[in-house]
């Protein structure tokens, strides 16, 4: 026994110079290394003391067992042990996985034959640090065996999303593996969602801190890992357990649109809303789900805002706030509001947002007669602006003009008086006229409005987000009375 031992025995712990002897003993069973290694720990008598020979000798031993042994479940265990005393002695951690590499050369057995959740979390640590091609393959399958080790899981998964190419890709490994599942359970149906609940549950916790692109397809196999791993018998018949895997079905397909947002206007990447929306009876969504949906009715409306100002518009995208509620009038209502809110939208655009369709096209005659109509509306916009300057100088001049007239020049007044009221009569026949062609006029000269592309362009070139009105635009309203396309932009400065 060396001095350590000898330490260790006169503090009155014979336990721990006991499993000292044990760990470094030749030819004892991985099992009885892993008991003195976890007795180790406990006592302290690591790291300090870890250049001890009785320790080097462990370590050495666990490392055999990794590579040599014949017995599959002392070779997982021994690179788990391996591992774990590379976390306990931070400075061997690099060492240690370098002399594993090959023991990853051919694949290892099932993660499973360790009956330990902290044996699986530590091979799965020992995976991380590997990049053998079988394994994204072989974590995916350890994935869906695990049962309720959710460390090794949320391990497993983070180690999965670091070797593939795309979110796709990981999904795609575990709905595989999902798929060639064998259960021996009374209720596989109930088993395989639980699982899937809890591997959903972990997936959404990678997400956010892997920069891992979605992928094509992202949504097709996110549907087809929930979907077609519950077919048949495996569909779940407890109204729970539908409902925690529906959760975090909802959740994840929120958390995938807000963190990888090239994907948040792609109809297919909310295909499995659908699903659990039938998995939950298809009528309607139970209450308890109102968060998760209202979440995803949020990021639909979003990703609708985003593709209307590109002039875009996708029934299927739209559609799914058909899906999302529980009544068509409320997805209409979502939609009208969106419109209204967004005036800077193209016209054609909102009215699809109001009417929840493509309206069809007028026919060709009428749709050249109303081009033709519409060439003169910015003639008439423009006049529109210029009776209503003459109507507010009307107000302000006529009387202070007739007095001086009464004084220096009597005569002139009936003509001027016949002249303002010609004005007058002008200015009303022009907006009766601009109100048979729907026009009108955003804005008021020198008044500050919040600057908007779609009614100003910039005088200068320091534009701000409040600015003067120096000309108004010519708009034209709806039926409603709210503005719709814009025929002429104003000026602000």
């Amino acid at each position: 026994m060396t001095n350590l031992g000898t330490s260790v025995s006169e503090r009155g712990q014979h336990a721990s110079a006991g499993a000292l002897s044990e760990f470094a003993a030749s030819g004892v069973p991985v099992a009885s290394q892993r008991a003195a290694l976890t007795a180790l720990i406990a006592a302290k008598i690591l790291p300090k003391h870890a250049d001890a020979p009785e320790i080097a000798a462990g370590r050495a031993q666990l490392l055999v067992q990794a590579l040599e042994s014949t017995s599959p479940s002392d070779q997982l265990l021994a690179i788990a042990e391996s591992i774990r005393l590379g976390q306990v002695v931070k400075r061997w951690a690099g060492e240690i996985a370098k002399q594993l590499e090959p023991a990853f050369v051919d694949e290892l057995p099932p993660m499973q034959l360790l009956t330990d959740a902290d044996d699986r979390l530590n091979l799965s640590r020992a995976c991380a640090q590997m990049s053998a091609k079988w394994l994204p393959r072989y974590l995916a399958r350890s994935i869906a065996s695990e049962e309720t080790g959710e460390k090794a899981r949320g391990e497993m998964i983070a180690a999965l999303l670091a070797r593939v190419g795309s979110l796709a890709d990981a999904l795609d490994d575990v709905a595989t593996a999902f798929a060639e599942l064998e259960l021996s359970t009374e209720a596989p149906g109930e088993t395989v969602a639980r699982r899937l609940t809890r591997t959903l549950s972990a997936l959404r916790e990678s997400l956010v801190e892997s920069d891992l692109e979605a992928g094509p397809d992202v949504g097709k196999a996110l549907h087809r890992m929930i979907a077609g791993s519950l077919g048949g018998s495996r569909r779940p018949q407890l109204d729970k357990v539908q409902l925690d895997l529906s959760r975090e079905s909802l959740l994840t397909v929120h958390d995938i649109v807000r963190t990888r947002i090239s994907v948040v206007s792609d109809p297919d990447v909310y295909r499995v809303v659908e699903y659990c929306r039938q998995l939950c009876g298809g009528a309607s969504w139970p209450p308890t789900l109102r968060k998760p949906l209202e979440r995803l009715i949020t990021d639909v409306t979003e990703a609708l805002l985003l593709l209307g100002r590109q002039g875009q518009r996708d029934q299927l995208l739209l559609a799914q706030l058909d899906v999302l509620t529980n009544y068509p009038e409320r997805a209409r209502s979502l939609g009208r509001d969106l419109a209204a809110r967004h005036p800077e939208l193209p016209e054609d655009v909102r009215d699809w947002l109001e009417n929840g369709r493509v309206r069809v096209a007028r026919q060709a005659s009428a749709s050249a007669t109303e081009a033709a109509s519409s060439n003169a509306d910015e003639s008439i916009g423009l006049a529109l602006q210029g009776t209503r300057r003459a109507r507010l100088l009307h107000q302000s001049l006529f009387e202070s003009l007739k007095a001086s007239l009464e004084i220096y020049e009597p005569a002139l007044i009936p003509t001027t008086k016949e002249l303002f009221d010609l004005v007058q009569v002008l200015a009303v026949q022009m907006e009766n006229a601009a109100s048979l062609r729907g026009l009108d006029l955003y804005g008021t000269p020198g008044e500050s409005v919040e600057m908007s592309a779609k009614f100003f362009n910039v005088v200068g070139d320091a534009p701000r987000q409040q600015m003067i009105v120096r000309q108004p635009a010519v708009v034209r309203r709806r039926a409603d009375g709210a503005i719709g396309d814009v025929v002429t932009k104003g000026l602000v400065e």
